[in-house]
């Protein structure tokens, strides 16, 4: 019997097979399991609509961009729909480019009207208990990663997830601009309360939460990263050296099959190492750009190393 898939091994398995087997293959796995699953119903409506444009099944494709667009009120980027070639099938249609045209425009209005958000669960802030704060990856949202992150091992923490104001899609939001993101997690640290504060984060996320703890711009006493996504890495090598001046350790977990992120993981706990900075590397066996599966078990683990390292 398949284990459950979760929202991000199945956008990874599709992605794979689309690769190895191509788009028909990639789109029957897609329409089989994304009703399972919770996450971005916009991203999954993306997924199954382009891989049936790629495999040439012209109406179905259009039909699932309608039930998408009209039926659901998603926007996709303009950009993107214009030069996707996996679409080129059906942009000679003229509901197509009335889908398209009907996406710039609430694009336009979404854009305008995007503003960084924070979303307290746990009671809200105290000074009594210790605040987690945790990013989304790109092409995420905060109600996603709090459904991550509030776990039995938690649950004594103050909760807190950041929604970048950088909107890519319905319900998709990215770090794209990490000063941007940097001021907008600064904000929000400065409105918490509690003496204890963390920070975690994946992908994306951990870039824009490394980069607010070297410039300086946030303190927390830990940090949990989970797939970091670090494509600065060499070039933020001498400033890492300012966090020897806080007291701070911190845990990194990313799979072995993460092509995108384990050697960036490895040179952040070698940097760490070097600067004599407290830290973990866990790197999980099977695990490509995703959360392991008892997350749970892996949030205990780090959260109890940061309080034996404070």
């Amino acid at each position: 019997m398949m284990k459950k898939l979760s929202y991000t091994r199945l956008l990874n398995e599709t992605i794979a097979i689309y690769e190895k087997n191509g788009s028909l293959e990639a789109y029957q796995f897609m329409k089989e399991h994304a009703e399972n699953v919770t996450g971005n119903k916009a991203q999954l409506y993306n997924f199954q609509y382009s891989l049936a444009a790629a495999s040439d099944l012209k109406e179905e494709a259009l039909n699932l961009m309608k039930e998408a667009i009209l039926d659901h009120g998603y926007w996709y980027e303009y950009e993107y729909l214009q030069q996707d070639e996996d679409l080129n099938s059906i942009r000679s249609f003229e509901d197509f480019q009335k889908l398209v045209e009907l996406c710039k425009t609430r694009e336009e209005v979404a854009k305008k009207e995007a503003e960084p958000k924070l979303t307290l669960l746990n009671g809200g802030m105290s000074k009594d208990k210790p605040v987690l704060m945790a990013l989304h990856g790109d092409q995420e949202n905060a109600e996603m990663t709090s459904l991550v992150w509030s776990r039995p091992a938690t649950q004594n923490h103050s909760l807190a997830f950041p929604q970048s104001s950088q909107i890519q899609f319905s319900d998709a939001y990215e770090w794209e601009d990490v000063e941007k993101g940097v001021q907008e997690i600064e904000n929000h640290a400065k409105a918490l309360t509690a003496n204890t504060f963390l920070i975690g984060g994946f992908s994306a996320g951990c870039r824009v939460a490394l980069k607010a703890m070297i410039d300086g711009r946030i303190s927390p006493t830990g940090f949990i990263f989970v797939a970091p996504w670090l494509p600065e890495i060499d070039e933020w090598k001498e400033a890492i050296t300012s966090l020897q001046n806080l007291k701070i350790s911190g845990y990194i977990i990313c799979g072995d099959q993460d092509d995108d992120c384990l050697e960036g993981s490895k040179a952040l706990s070698d940097l760490l190492e070097e600067k004599g900075i407290a830290h973990e590397l866990k790197i999980i066996s099977g695990l490509d750009h995703e959360y392991p599966e008892a997350f749970n078990e892996w949030l205990q683990r780090a959260l109890q190393f940061i309080s034996n390292k404070e």
